[in-house]
């Protein structure tokens, strides 16, 4: 019986080559394992302000009542409002709802590891401890995970309350405690993270937010080169609510040309004030 089809050497070498290529197309595919997050995934946005914010109607309580409208007034007059992004300090709980590039996650059964390419931050979720009993205080706080099915439960205190909640300024204090909730769709390809926020400093009841993550299959985590020792013309226009977001080195600028030195500050601590 005749062969349908016939293959020269050139046709062999092709088709041999895009076997080859079969692997990393799947490597690329997204896994259907619902317990699989591994891969570069980009936020889902409508791409306006309102991606960046948690909302101007939160529980607030009147301290934090009255820090929203002090942000509301500084952007009607023009005004922005200095936040850790702008000045490349650690963007903590800002970076995780509302991350403004790609972000890689990797596995392993110990933990989760998600890697953003702006600001140049690790987080990790540790799925087989509690929280130490010693905790230090940081900008991302101190994650652990579990799984309950198919959605992964994490549990995230310990931050030093010198973060916000997002680029409105929405503030956040060193007893934050945020709970998520990750679920990917069947087909593998759309992340749906709910946050509960519980911080009784500055809101009067927890309350949630959803944000959705797409995978993008061939994205890549690039440099990220954030200005160290910016110009002080930078910074002219923005309002520093909290000193530690003021760059501690800047170069002055006299008529427009900054100069050759770098003048920095010693930062203010606890223990400079009276």
């Amino acid at each position: 019986m005749r062969a349908f089809f016939s293959f020269g050497r050139e046709s062999s070498g092709a088709l041999a080559a895009l076997l080859c290529l079969l692997p990393m197309v799947t490597a690329f595919a997204g896994s259907r394992n619902p317990r699989d997050f591994e891969g570069t995934w980009v936020r889902v946005g409508t791409h306006d302000m309102s991606d960046f914010m948690l909302g101007v109607d939160l529980p607030y309580t009147p301290e934090a009542q009255n820090l929203a409208a002090d942000h509301l007034r500084w952007f009607k007059e023009g005004h922005s409002k200095a936040s850790a992004h702008l000045t490349c300090r650690p963007t903590g709980v800002q970076g995780v709802t509302a991350p403004k590039t790609t972000i890689l996650i990797l596995q392993t059964p110990q933990k989760v590891y998600l890697i953003s390419q702006e600001d140049r931050e690790v987080r990790r979720v540790y799925l087989q401890r509690m929280h130490p009993k010693e905790l230090l205080p940081s900008y991302s706080g101190d994650s652990v995970g579990h799984w309950e099915g198919k959605t992964l439960a994490v549990d995230t205190i310990g931050y030093n309350g010198k973060g916000q909640l997002d680029e409105m300024g929405n503030p956040h204090s060193n007893q934050l405690h945020v709970l998520e909730r990750w679920i990917k769709s069947d087909d593998g390809n759309l992340l749906t993270v709910e946050f509960t926020f519980i911080d009784p400093v500055y809101y009067t009841q927890p309350f949630k937010k959803v944000r959705q993550f797409r995978r993008a299959p061939g994205a890549r985590i690039a440099d990220y080169d954030c200005a160290e020792n910016p110009r002080t013309d930078d910074f002219e226009n923005l309002t520093f609510e909290n000193d530690w977001f003021k760059p501690t080195c800047a170069r002055p600028v006299v008529n427009s040309v900054a100069g050759d030195k770098v003048l920095c500050t010693r930062p203010t601590t606890s223990q400079d004030k009276p």
